[in-house]
């Protein structure tokens, strides 16, 4: 035992140089996993589309194939509706008696670990995700191959931060440099999934303490998987450029279009996830049954059947895809594609399979992209206008729109069609659908930003501020917002705006602390200020927020404020002797930060 935490020690995280270290380590593995699991996925869905379904979705052109035993023939229907029941069944029992974490999407769950469960993963979740995903995909599911592999190099992240017994806050970095390494590998996007795995736990921010580790992992994973699966993009894509700025307001559009879609798309698979969790029927059934509807939808539009972007290729080929079953082609197929493919992607993942959601959503952009390029033609046939550029911009729209990722939504697909010459397009239309998608998420685990993240919540009470008492730091305090109760609520938005300021600490006529009013939650509107120029005074709406005293720590005093939602409290000892603000606090804690480096150095 001692020579193992003599081991331990030596090889300990000292500090970032030993993070960096260890993150291109990570995304060796995760590279060599990301290989083993796409090279059986492959062959598994070669022997279940070519020779017991009979169709044929298409291949990308910088994946595997597996042309020697994919031998099509006529459809089989029976095959079509019954195999992804069956994988269903299979992963049900997996689920049910071996893995639990093993269900769903697996990226929101590497989320949940991310900001409540301090980086930490079971280490069989990675080896149950992976089975249960070759189960899915390889019978006819609708999902993607991000999850497992994300989860193979996150889970191996995380366990090697459990062996080494770093901290919660290097755990997690390296948790991260493993989805970097997972997603950089399976999607060939050494720069698209470094920036994916910092841009997903939030909502509106990034995890930039993890930027650089991130990037050293997923670059490490990519050169490992292409050395392994051969070189080459993910899309083989003819060269082009946007010279006719006249396609830009078509391109709008389709952020918008993406928008209301993504948003349908958000609405129908946490309906169904939270249909099938209420189901009463055994666990291991669920997924089964959305197995045998998707397979129900695929008798009518096989289309749906696996991850879609066999069919991108094709029509970035110019090949003209039309349906299978009834030979109809053009916008509306193109749209219905889409449409089906919500349905058969929430079913698969929502009923409790396993495969995840950022394939599919960019085989439903691709797909709505390729409705409105292909619209514009009929509707504009002197523009010149070519399909392909549409779907790979449709791609990125949608993704960012319901993952709230833009940023990583446009490096992802320059990434996997090699080249950054769609950049601007896929700016504008990112940037709208996230804006537009402020109030969903695909991600049920995804916090606003890192400030509301209980990861750095913890990092910075715990770690810093609940051991520094406010009198440490704070001799004197600000008086600027402070009034009395009887102030006219008319006359604080005028002295608001003098010392601007939106939250005023109140008192009562004996100068006691009576609570907080927040102009932010309350205000008169200017037409009606004369009306009721007096009638509302602050003791009629002033919240009611706890004070702190300076023998209180730091800590304390910013949970407060989060609570609360105010910009300042009050400092009571006895008598109110001041407030403290938000920025107050945050230069205490750089303050200790600050000293902590220099005792250390």
């Amino acid at each position: 035992m001692g020579q193992s935490n003599r081991f331990r020690k030596l090889f300990s995280i000292q500090g970032s140089r030993s993070i960096y270290v260890y993150s291109l380590l990570i995304g060796i593995f995760a590279g060599f996993g990301a290989y083993g699991f796409n090279w059986t996925l492959t062959y598994a869905e070669s022997l279940t589309f070519g020779r017991l379904m009979g169709y044929d979705p298409g291949i990308p052109s910088g994946d595997l194939h597996f042309h020697s035993i994919q031998k099509l023939g006529d459809l089989n229907p029976w095959a079509i509706l019954l195999l992804p029941a069956i994988g269903g069944l299979f992963v049900g029992l997996i689920t049910q008696f071996f893995c639990a974490e093993a269900q769903g999407g697996g990226t929101d769950s590497l989320i949940h670990a991310f900001h409540f469960n301090e980086g930490k993963i079971q280490t069989k979740v990675p080896f149950f995700k992976a089975i249960a995903t070759i189960l899915t995909l390889g019978s006819g599911g609708s999902g993607g191959k991000e999850g497992p592999t994300a989860q193979i190099g996150a889970g191996f992240g995380s366990a090697l931060g459990g062996w080494l017994q770093s901290g919660a806050r290097a755990r997690r970095t390296l948790m991260l440099a493993g989805t970097a390494g997972g997603l950089g590998a399976i999607f060939r996007a050494p720069l698209g999934g470094a920036i994916t795995a910092v841009e997903m736990v939030y909502q509106e921010d990034i995890e930039s303490d993890s930027l650089v580790p991130c990037i050293l992992s997923s670059v490490t994973a990519y050169l490992t998987y292409v050395g392994l699966a051969g070189k080459g993009s993910i899309f083989s894509v003819q060269e082009y450029s946007l010279n006719d700025y006249r396609h830009i307001p078509i391109y709008i559009g389709l952020g918008f279009l993406c928008f209301f879609v993504g948003a349908f798309f958000v609405k129908v698979y946490h309906s169904v996830q939270d249909r099938f969790a209420k189901l009463q029927i055994p666990i291991f059934l669920k997924p089964a049954l959305g197995g045998l509807l998707v397979g129900c939808m695929a008798l009518i539009f096989p289309e749906v059947l696996g991850s879609g972007f066999g069919l991108i290729q094709r029509m970035i080929n110019g090949e003209v895809i039309e349906s299978t079953n009834f030979g109809f082609n053009g916008p509306l197929f193109l749209l219905s594609v889409a449409l089906f493919k919500i349905f058969s992607t929430s079913l698969t993942v929502g009923s409790g399979n396993s495969g995840g959601l950022l394939g599919p959503s960019f085989a439903i952009g691709g797909m709505l992209g390729a409705f409105v390029g292909s619209m514009s033609q009929i509707l504009l046939p002197s523009w010149n206008i070519v399909i392909f550029p549409f779907m790979l911009v449709g791609m990125g729209s949608f993704f960012a729109g319901v993952a709230r990722a833009p940023i990583a939504a446009m490096i992802m697909v320059c990434d996997m069609i090699g080249s950054y010459e769609l950049l601007p397009p896929l700016m504008i239309v990112s940037v709208i659908a996230a804006i537009l998608s402020h109030k969903i998420s695909i991600y049920r685990n995804q916090v606003k930003n890192r400030f509301l993240s209980p990861s750095h919540h913890w990092d910075m009470n715990q770690d810093v501020l609940d051991r520094v008492s406010i009198s440490q730091h704070f001799k004197e305090f600000r008086k600027f917002a402070i009034v009395s109760e009887n102030l006219p609520l008319t006359a604080l938005q005028k002295q608001a705006i003098e010392i601007q300021a939106s939250d005023f600490i109140i008192l009562n006529n004996e100068n006691h602390y009576k609570g907080i009013v927040s102009l932010r939650k309350n205000r008169i509107l200017p037409e009606f200020e004369n009306d009721i120029k007096n009638l509302i005074t602050c003791h009629e709406i002033v919240q009611d927020v706890p004070s702190v005293t300076p023998s209180d720590s730091l800590g304390r005093a910013l949970q407060i404020l989060l609570e609360y939602d105010v910009d300042k409290l009050a400092i009571v000892d006895g008598i109110c002797l001041g407030y403290l603000r938000y920025i107050d606090l945050f230069n205490a804690y750089l303050s200790e930060v600050r000293a902590k480096k220099q005792k250390l150095t």
